[in-house]
């Protein structure tokens, strides 16, 4: 049964997700050396440097960014730099307190050429790892978590800069209005090259806090993947001086990540007010709904401000479905859906859906002990297995506090302990262990308690020739029809925070309006 209180609590695991992935594309204020000539003096040479500003996140103070530059001596002789960005947030997800920690550290050359790269993310108790050196226009890109090692290979010219490089490109050369910049930039946590175009607007004087005004210069920066298409939520605004230095940047996701040049008192001092990231992600509805989990079909007017087509936000499946009404507006029909609906598609799937990977740790023995456990008394069909072990993961996964926001199935296979995200990595592994194809569906689930809906987890099997979504947080193999599904994911690669871009998509520019559920 779902109580409202036991929905809210499982609805925000990918929100905190994304939080951590957009946090690495909030700037840090650019303190690093100018290049120099070729033959400069003493006093010209890279000095250490360090910068620290404070991070706000719809009017709250949450956190601090650090910049850190300091020279370095390679083996061959040569002068380097390395620099490291470590940033912290606190936020809350209702009554629980969680820390975001991420590290971005690289060692480059004068003119910013990046020849090593390691980055970490920290939610909660949980780190994940990526790392490689650049050799001969190739970055061997190898992410750590769970565990498990996976490695790719990136393009790495000489113009690739770090996470921070479009930022450190405006202290190195300040620009002037109208002009406008493209910097080659690695993009954390979704560890792919994307492309950051920086156009220089004007003057404008802007209130830095403490009765400050400066002239600054707008500098509107948009973030495009390697698909040439924005990445939703990276939309930033600086404000620079004359010298290239940012006293104060923009992102528009979550009501607004603002940060601002001060002191590392200023910086570290505590916040003014929690943020709660799960009152915060909630996509309103004109009405509120009752006894959800008993719903089969529904459909839902939808309304979307941005570019954004609603075919491009929610897939067709079996379970889900775009049209138009007859008086033009957009309508989201949704259903429950077994393994007997719809028509059959392909024998087989991608060897992705039944591999193991740093996430969904399919291998681990005590994931195979527990899948051999909860499937002894089931039949030797595919959709007993997975019900049975849909069912095993709901009844022995204890309720937690929030300070975990997206653990490995391998940790979670130790600690039975979780809210949706480590109910969907768990019922992934145990089955694939049993030899079910599984992903893992970031999509909404509606919340009683919040009147609206937020950001859940749960997970589709492949079973009869069709996928079938299945959800263990809620215990649930006819899944209602509050679910709507974002995107599917077997969170294989070296990027498995990608699939959360969509959960920053809809925040602040969905809203559904329930027209019908049965």
């Amino acid at each position: 049964m779902r109580g409202t209180q036991l929905a809210s609590r499982r609805l925000s695991a990918a929100v905190v997700a994304a939080l951590a992935l957009l946090l690495g594309s909030v700037p840090p204020t650019p303190a690093a050396p100018s290049p120099r000539p070729q033959e400069a003096s003493e006093a010209d040479r890279p000095r250490a440097r360090e910068a620290w500003d404070a991070v706000y996140i719809a009017g709250r103070k949450v956190g601090h960014i650090h910049l850190r530059v300091e020279p370095v001596r390679a083996a061959d002789g040569r002068e380097l730099l390395r620099v490291q960005v470590d940033s912290q947030l606190k936020i809350k997800r209702l009554n629980d307190d969680v820390t975001i920690a991420t590290r971005y550290g690289t060692i480059e050359t004068l003119d910013g050429q990046v020849l090593r790269l390691d980055a970490r993310s920290l939610v909660g108790p949980n780190e994940t790892r990526v790392s490689g050196d650049a050799v001969n226009g190739v970055l061997p890109l190898t992410l750590e978590a769970g565990g498990q090692r996976r490695r790719v290979e990136l393009p790495w010219p000489d113009d690739v800069r770090g996470p921070y490089g479009p930022e450190l490109s405006l202290s190195h050369e300040p620009m002037q209005p109208g002009q406008r910049r493209e910097v080659k930039t690695f993009i954390p946590d979704l560890n792919q090259v994307g492309l950051t175009v920086m156009e220089a607007r004007g003057m404008e004087d802007v209130e830095l806090g403490g009765g400050v005004t400066m002239s600054l210069l707008r500098v509107d920066a948009t973030v495009f993947g390697p698909d040439g298409e924005p990445l939703p939520g990276m939309k930033a605004t600086y404000w620079a001086d004359a010298d290239g230095q940012i006293f104060k940047s923009r992102t528009e996701a979550f009501g607004g990540i603002v940060t601002y040049r001060t002191t590392k008192q200023g910086a570290t001092a505590p916040g003014g007010g929690a943020f709660d990231i799960v009152q915060a992600s909630i996509v309103p509805v004109s009405r509120r709904l009752s006894n959800p989990a008993a719903s089969r079909s529904a459909i839902y007017r939808v309304s979307l401000s941005g570019d954004d087509r609603p075919e491009d936000i929610f897939p067709a499946d079996s379970r889900q479905s775009i049209r138009r009404g007859a008086d033009g507006s957009i309508l989201l029909q949704v259903r429950t859906s077994g393994p007997q609906d719809g028509p059959a598609g392909r024998d087989s799937v991608e060897p992705e859906y039944l591999a193991a990977n740093p996430m969904i740790n399919s291998e681990d023995p005590q994931v195979v002990s527990l899948t051999r456990r909860a499937i002894a008394q089931a039949g030797p069909d595919p959709w007993s297995r997975a019900v049975a072990i849909t069912h095993w993961v709901a009844d022995n996964l204890r309720e937690k506090n929030f300070e975990t926001a997206f653990a490995t199935a391998k940790d979670v296979a130790r600690d039975l302990s979780g809210d949706c995200s480590e109910h969907a990595v768990l019922t992934a592994a145990m089955c694939r262990a049993a030899g079910i194809p599984s992903r893992v569906v970031i999509g909404l689930l509606y919340a009683e308690q919040l009147g609206g809906f937020g950001f859940h987890m749960w997970n589709e099997v492949y079973v009869n020739n069709r996928w079938v979504a299945v959800d263990a947080a809620l215990n649930q193999t006819d899944v209602d029809a509050t679910h709507l599904k974002l995107n599917a994911t077997s969170l294989d690669g070296v990027s498995p925070y990608a699939q959360f871009l969509d959960v920053v998509r809809v925040f602040s520019s969905l809203s559904l309006d329930p027209i019908q559920v049965n």
